[in-house]
């Protein structure tokens, strides 16, 4: 066999080189004053997001949880008073 085709493993290694060093080129030139507040902006903005969704589950899937006081959930709705309640099967 001959060695004309490339190594897509060695094509592998140096793309990933030529990645890292233009992120770390780039990371070494932007202001990190500001990126900083953004991180920290951003890391609470997930919590909550994560949170609200924890809170979610809990209420959704598992029926239980604290609901925020003023928030109606499933069992403090009354059914609507057009809906006639479902027939029972007859006894055999």
């Amino acid at each position: 066999m001959s060695d004309d085709k490339p190594s897509p493993l060695e094509d592998v290694r140096k793309g990933l080189g030529l990645l890292f060093r233009a992120a770390r080129t780039t990371v070494e030139k932007l202001p990190t004053k500001d990126l900083e507040e953004v991180a920290v902006t951003t890391a609470k903005e997930v919590g909550r997001a994560i949170e609200n969704v924890g809170r979610t589950i809990e209420r959704e899937v598992f029926g239980g949880g604290k609901q925020p006081p003023g928030e109606a959930g499933p069992k403090d709705e009354e059914p609507p008073a057009d809906e006639a309640p479902s027939p029972k099967p007859p006894e055999s």
